[in-house]
């Protein structure tokens, strides 16, 4: 199993520490080198799109004979987040290798002793505070929680790790298996992540999910099917704590906005001398010039506006929900990356307005329904140059 990086949180690197007198006495500084890379732990492509390497030099501290260097944020410039609709395709970047060696070194550069060299695997995700640091532990299904709900003849999508994971089924209500995918691990990085799917839901509901993890182990995860008769579903599609691509559905009243913005300034419209040019009386002749004097249109903006472009905005209603899934929304404030998938299967990249969020449950608010407004991340008058 590889040893998880999730580069939104610090990542501490401790090089071993120097022994004897004389190599303490010749120690200098630390040399730390970092490379990012993808394909399979084993092997480095340097014409990979995903190849960079990077080299830090730290002294130690007083009489230490050690140094500490946090590597996440290198890490994390390397990893890239896509979504087209098509999940597997979000997993080409999602994942990349780190290998980092360091060793302790003379003033003229002269190695003390012997390098040291490990291997990490780095996602796009977070730890949280109580975990402390460089939390690695792995996640078998890459949601966090045991309840999701889905819309009835969406496709259910589960990001599974498979470094662990080896199977997921989809279980209905009368306990019968209406769906199965089985996954591999052939290495690479480009599918440490992966998504399960079921698309039958249009005429097979889910009750369950079943993850076999570790051969025979398993977790659960309980479903939800939603059905909405009314009003057009939304889906919110973002990048979830675990690295992982993470939906949640917005089934409820939703209301499209759009604010402009511009700037004015004052122009003159006054023409001392204006001049018009007439078609000649004969063919062959010149054009016939008119002159006007003083004079100005009444119909011309002397008042101008320049620079007038617009922000599109959709306000979504989950409608009512179990207080099981707090935690997904809690990850989409944030969240980095969210794309907003509409009823007519349009894909676009959005931002979060929110700045707070409400945590619900059932036994103070009874009914759950969360009310949040999202911010295309565009202009709507093209201004890509």
């Amino acid at each position: 199993m590889s040893t998880i990086i999730r580069t939104r949180s610090p990542f501490f690197i401790r090089t071993p520490q120097v022994t004897g007198s004389t190599n303490i006495a010749n120690l200098n500084y630390f040399q730390i080198n970092i490379t990012v890379f993808g394909g399979l732990s084993t092997s480095t492509e340097v014409c990979d799109d995903l190849y960079a390497t990077y080299s830090l030099q730290k002294k130690p501290l007083g009489s230490e004979v050690s140094v500490t260097v946090d590597i996440s944020e290198i890490v994390n410039d390397q990893i890239g987040q896509i979504f087209t609709g098509t999940y597997s395709a979000s997993s080409a970047k999602a994942s990349v290798w780190v290998t980092v060696q360091t060793s302790a070194r003379q003033s003229d550069g002269t190695i003390i002793g012997s390098a040291t060299s490990n291997t990490y695997l780095a996602q796009e995700g977070f730890n949280k505070f109580k975990e402390g640091v460089n939390y690695t532990t792995e996640p078998i299904a890459m949601i966090t929680g045991t309840h999701f709900e889905y819309h009835k003849g969406s496709t259910l999508t589960i990001p599974v790790n498979v470094e662990r994971v080896n199977q997921v089924e989809y279980i209905g209500a009368n306990g019968i298996t209406v769906g199965t995918d089985t996954f591999s691990d052939n290495g690479n990085q480009n599918q440490k992540i992966q998504y399960s799917q079921f698309t039958n839901t249009t005429v097979k509901d889910v009750a369950r999910v079943k993850v076999t993890y570790d051969t025979s182990s398993f977790i659960t995860i309980n479903t939800t099917e939603i059905v909405e008769c009314k009003y057009p579903v939304n889906k919110i599609t973002f990048l979830n704590r675990w690295g992982a691509m993470q939906d949640l559905f917005f089934f409820k009243k939703s209301v499209d906005s759009l604010e402009n913005r511009s700037e004015n300034y004052n122009r003159s419209i006054f023409e001392a001398r204006a001049v018009q040019l007439d078609p000649p009386e004969e063919e062959g002749q010149a054009c016939q010039e008119s002159l006007t004097f003083n004079t100005y249109s009444t119909t011309a903006h002397a008042k101008k506006t320049f620079n007038a472009n617009a922000t599109e905005s959709v306000l979504l209603n989950s409608g009512f929900v179990n207080e099981l899934i707090n935690p997904f929304f809690e990850e989409l404030m944030v969240s980095e990356y969210i794309w907003l998938t509409d009823s007519s299967a349009n894909i676009y990249p959005v931002n979060l307005k929110e700045s707070s969020f409400t945590k619900k449950t059932g036994l103070n608010d009874r009914l759950i329904n969360y009310t949040m407004s999202f911010e295309k991340s565009f202009d709507l008058v093209n201004n890509i140059r």
